[in-house]
């Protein structure tokens, strides 16, 4: 039996557990998932996996205080059976073939992060992952280089309530479609070995030729892995200019784009295109190396303030455009010139030139 472990940092679902797998899904891979709460269950077959674990000697493996630390945090917690070949296999191959199949199921851990942010400002990170394996007692511990912040550049805890979490559910399988390989054009992630330490080169793998989605997406988690804050804001505009698939005057569509595509009326539109060119203001002095001419005026907090509302506008640009697939346009000439007539169109239907 195969017990893989992943903590949510910065997260509080009370102790309550929630499937993540389809039953119709579950039956094919022969994995068990759940995303159990600090002290929850995950129940299979009448016995509770949580305290399966607890009688292991993960505890002596990963130290007392990691532990502890594992166990006050939520976690999303995966069983697989042990199949024969698994006896036989080296350490180098329990390295390797435990190694990318962490990676991988870790990426729902990842996309859950943001589908939680899709649900409002939060930044659930999942680091730490360990590997279990009851029969042939392979054990493995895994730091993946994906932490994330606030829109503020800050670090906190975020309660979800249980429709909340069940909605990100559902938001993570639309995230993790997006960065599918074919989607998001995503290499082969290759691995070295440094006395007896495992490295998994995920970040060279990544590709920003996919589709514009998952190049959307890629630029977010790029936006949440900053504190800093002039960086975050870089980040946000590139992600609409990619959405939009803006080429010409980008402060003007990115502002007068955005406020047609989320405004609610004129007052909104306003607001928005006033914040998103104070952004894109940031953006230009920032990238050339200048000072801000935004703190001249503004103190650090009114940044804050500025970094807060452009997150709130990406948020709410990706949870209306993610169901509009046929935006999602790859590099060919057509589909992309497709879509910048789209949002120009819609632009030109209150901003005429």
């Amino acid at each position: 039996m195969n017990i893989l472990l992943n903590s949510l940092d910065n997260l509080n679902i009370g102790d309550r557990s929630f499937e993540f797998i389809p039953d119709e899904i579950k039956k094919d891979i022969n994995i068990e998932g759940v995303i159990v709460g600090a002290n929850g269950k995950f129940i299979v077959n009448k016995m509770n996996v949580m305290a399966l674990i607890k009688k292991t000697n993960l505890k002596n493996q990963i130290g007392v205080n990691m532990y502890n630390a594992l166990l006050r945090k939520p976690m999303m917690v995966y069983l697989m059976p042990t199949i024969e070949e698994e006896f036989v296999w080296s350490k180098n191959e329990c390295d390797e073939k435990y190694g990318i199949k962490a990676i991988h199921l870790n990426n729902f851990a990842q996309a859950f992060s943001i589908g939680s942010w899709f649900i409002k400002d939060s930044c659930i990170s999942a680091t730490n992952i360990y590997w279990l394996n009851l029969f042939n007692t392979y054990n493995s511990q895994t730091k993946r280089d994906m932490a994330v912040t606030l829109s503020n550049g800050s670090i906190a805890e975020k309660f979800l309530t249980a429709e909340e979490v069940k909605e990100a559910i559902e938001r993570m399988y639309e995230v993790y479609s997006c960065l599918l390989p074919d989607e998001s054009k995503m290499g082969h992630i290759n691995c070295t070995s440094s006395r007896g330490t495992t490295v998994w080169e995920i970040d060279k793998a990544i590709s920003k030729e996919g589709n514009s989605f998952s190049r959307g997406l890629i630029l977010l988690q790029e936006a949440r892995r900053t504190g800093e804050l002039t960086s975050k804001i870089d980040k946000y505009c590139s992600i609409l200019e990619c959405l939009y698939a803006i080429n010409k005057q980008h402060k003007t569509n990115i502002s007068h784009i955005t406020a047609v595509y989320i405004g609610k009326n004129n007052e909104e539109r306003g607001k928005i295109i006033n914040y998103m060119k104070e952004a894109f203001g940031i953006r230009s002095d920032s990238s050339h190396g200048d000072n801000l001419k935004y703190l001249k005026e503004n103190n650090c907090e009114s940044l804050k303030n500025l970094s807060t509302i452009v997150d709130d506008y990406v948020r709410r640009v990706f949870r209306k455009i993610i169901s509009e697939k046929e935006l999602n346009y790859d590099l060919t000439p057509e589909k992309k010139a497709n879509t910048r007539k789209y949002f120009q169109t819609l632009k030109q239907s209150i901003y005429p030139d």
